[in-house]
């Protein structure tokens, strides 16, 4: 009777076991705990276990705080993606477990540069989408930058003396997917974003993704930097 048991409860253990791993190991990507960042320096790498295959959707939420509506808080999520095939790129929110009233999405190439950013879909679907049509963007593939923010939390280039630069005319073109300023495409953004203005305007998001695959299992920036410290310690600590 009591081996019986032990069955049973090994049974539900593996059970609860593989379908906590299956969250990680299929082709959707859920944001880390520890939150996504919001720059490309702590940007989250969007990958599989085994650093291949399809990704097609990636999930997460914008938690504000910070105490006043600031950029401490928690109002973009940025994460690093490989695009594997740029012509069939395409990333649209889902209805189903969202609930961020009002989102931007933008993206940014391996360097920063911006590629393409979204408001709104169209004047009846306020949900912000990227669509990478005949290539019309970018034709490479690679690695990118994609983030999801708090409306109207936007990407743009601090140039000092409270001079900024906004890396995208969304004012001017509010629907669809648009490219970058004019002179914009220039400037390599790292962290920038304006602040965001409603402490409201945070929830769930869940979009669906084209044209992407898992990273490969190599660091990201931050990952390679560590590296390269420990390689020169490694090298000073040989010498002596």
């Amino acid at each position: 009777m009591f081996r019986h048991i032990l069955s049973a409860v090994g049974c539900i253990v593996l059970t609860t076991s593989l379908a906590t791993a299956s969250t990680y190991r299929g082709p959707s990507y859920v944001e880390p705990g520890d939150d996504a960042g919001s720059s490309r320096d702590d940007a989250a790498d969007v990958k599989n276990p085994n650093g291949t295959g399809q990704i097609n959707s990636i999930s997460g939420s914008l938690t504000g705080g910070g105490g006043l509506v600031n950029l401490d808080g928690d109002y973009q999520d940025v994460f690093r993606i490989f695009i594997k095939d740029p012509w069939a790129f395409k990333i649209q929110l889902g209805d189903m477990g969202t609930n961020i009233p009002d989102s931007m999405m933008f993206l940014f190439n391996e360097f920063g540069n911006p590629v393409m950013a979204s408001d709104n879909t169209s004047s009846q679907n306020f949900n912000p989408i990227l669509e990478n049509l005949e290539g019309e963007f970018f034709n490479e593939s690679g690695i990118y930058y994609l983030a999801i923010t708090s409306a109207p939390s936007e990407a743009l280039i601090d140039l000092g003396g409270g001079a900024v630069v906004p890396l995208f005319n969304l004012v001017e073109f509010p629907f669809g997917t648009v490219g970058p300023a004019p002179d914009a495409g220039q400037y390599q953004w790292t962290d920038g974003w304006s602040p965001p203005t409603d402490s409201n305007n945070i929830g769930d998001y869940f979009m669906y993704v084209d044209g992407v695959e898992s990273l490969p299992l190599v660091p990201g920036p931050a990952g390679l930097a560590v590296l390269g410290m420990a390689g020169i310690m490694g090298s000073r600590r040989r010498r002596r």
